[in-house]
C-alpha cells in the first residue's frame, strides 16, 4: 500500500510519501498549481493502490481534498487522532515535515478504520459555510451585548447598540438564506421537515443537525452520538479503577451544545416521561437526566434521517 501524508497550512502543503522504494518528503503550494504538482509526482512514481491522508485543518484542507478525491482515495483524519498517535510515540519534534510523516504513518496503520472522504455538493458546502457564519455572528452578538452592558460612556453605548442592530439584521438574513437553500432541495427539505417533528427541535437546530447528518455518513446511531460528544467515557481496570468521565473531550462542541436546549424543552414537556422516571428512581441528578435525553434526541435524529420518516410518538416515547 502506498500512502501520502499531507500537513496543510494556509499557503503550503508538506507531504510525506511511503512507498515500495522507501520514503520521500516534498512540499507544494496550497493552490491548484501545487495540487497539479502532487498529481504529477504520483504519476512519475507510478503509484498504484494509493491513499492520500490529511488532517482536518479548519477549511485549509477543503480545496486539496476536493481536488485529489477526484483521482485518488482521500482520508481526512481528526487532528486529535494524530495528536494522540504522536504522544504514543513520545514524539517531541513539532515541524510540518514531522507532522506529514506522522499522518502518513497513521494512515498506513489505521487505513481500514478510516472513512473515505466524499466531496460535499455545492449545496452542502454552501449550507456549511452559512451555518458557520451564523455561529460566528451569534458569538459576536453575545460579546457585543456584554460590552454594551458594561459600558459607561453614552457614545460607546450608542456604537454597541448600532453594531447589535446590524448583527441582528444580518442574522435574520442568514437564517432566511439557509431556510431558502434547504427548501429548494427536495431531498434536504424532506429531512429538514422530519427533524422539525422531534419535540424541542426548532428551525436553527434542525438546520445544524441536517448539515452534519447529511454530509457525514455515520454507520450507526452510536457513531453519531459519539461524534456529538454525548457518550460518556468509561475507565475500568481490575477492581480498583472504575469511573465514568465527562463526554466533552472528543466532542463537537457546537453540535453538543445545540442538543442542550431541545433536551431541556423535552424534559419540561415530559416528552420522555418514563425515561426520566427511571433515572429519578435511581436518584440521578438533573444534568445526568438531561444528558440522557440529549442522547435520546441524537439517536432519534439519526434514525429519522436514515429512514426519512417523521417522529413517531408511539415508538420513540416508549420506555428504554
Amino acid at each position: 500500500m502506498n500512502i501520502i501524508g499531507l500537513d496543510i497550512s494556509q499557503h503550503t502543503v508538506d507531504g510525506y510519501l511511503i512507498y515500495s522504494k522507501g520514503t520521500r518528503y516534498f512540499k507544494a503550494n496550497n493552490n491548484v498549481d501545487g495540487f497539479e504538482q502532487i498529481k504529477s509526482l504520483i504519476k512519475q512514481n507510478r503509484l498504484r493502490n494509493l491513499a492520500v491522508c490529511m488532517e482536518a485543518t479548519g477549511n485549509y484542507h477543503e480545496n486539496i481534498a476536493n481536488y485529489l478525491s477526484k483521482h485518488y482515495p482521500v482520508y481526512v483524519i481528526n487532528p486529535l487522532q494524530i495528536k494522540n498517535y504522536s504522544k504514543s510515540l513520545l514524539q517531541r519534534n513539532k515541524t510540518d515535515k514531522a507532522d506529514a510523516k506522522l499522518i502518513a504513518e497513521y494512515g498506513l496503520l489505521h487505513l481500514n478504520k478510516l472513512q473515505q472522504y466524499i466531496p460535499p455538493t455545492v449545496e452542502q458546502q454552501q449550507l456549511q459555510r452559512w451555518l458557520a457564519l451564523q455561529y460566528q455572528l451569534k458569538k459576536q452578538l453575545t460579546q457585543t451585548k456584554n460590552r454594551l452592558y458594561a459600558s459607561q460612556d453614552n457614545f460607546v453605548r450608542e456604537v454597541h447598540q448600532n453594531i447589535i442592530m446590524l448583527l441582528q439584521t444580518k442574522l435574520a438574513e442568514i437564517a432566511q438564506k439557509i431556510y431558502s437553500l434547504i427548501k429548494k432541495q427536495s431531498y434536504l427539505w424532506q429531512h429538514y421537515k422530519n427533524l422539525l417533528t422531534i419535540p424541542g427541535i426548532g428551525k436553527e437546530t434542525a438546520s445544524l443537525f441536517l448539515n452534519y447528518l447529511d454530509q457525514r455518513k455515520f454507520q450507526s446511531a452510536n457513531q453519531f452520538i459519539a461524534f456529538v460528544g454525548l457518550s460518556p467515557d468509561t475507565q475500568q481496570s481490575g477492581t480498583s479503577v472504575k469511573r465514568t468521565l465527562g463526554s466533552g473531550r472528543y466532542s463537537n462542541r457546537r453540535l453538543k451544545s445545540a442538543f442542550f436546549m431541545p433536551a431541556l424543552v423535552a424534559y419540561r414537556l415530559g416528552v420522555f416521561g418514563q425515561l426520566v422516571k427511571n433515572l429519578e428512581r435511581r436518584k440521578k441528578p438533573k444534568m445526568v437526566i438531561l444528558g440522557a435525553i440529549a442522547r435520546k434526541l441524537a439517536k432519534i435524529a439519526y434514525y429519522l434521517h436514515k429512514t426519512n420518516q417523521p417522529f413517531d410518538k408511539a415508538r420513540y416515547q416508549m420506555a428504554d
